[in-house]
């Protein structure tokens, strides 16, 4: 069953497939990025909702 994992690539975060039998480093990999949260959501909107909540707290941070 493919999961999700929320990685950073150049632009920034964005959620990748990971398919059965590879990790969520292997994806990001194959996506030129780095991992930032592993998961593994079980959804595409699992995960971005996860992605908004991160990007929310980062730019908490900033104020």
């Amino acid at each position: 069953m493919e999961t999700f994992a929320i990685i950073e690539v150049e632009n920034g975060l964005t959620v990748a497939n990971v398919h059965p039998n590879q990790s969520a480093e292997e994806a990001a990999r194959t996506q030129g990025g780095i991992v930032v949260d592993p998961g593994p959501f079980p959804s595409f909107d699992a995960a971005y909702d996860a992605l908004l909540n991160l990007q929310a707290t980062e730019e908490e941070r900033k104020e």
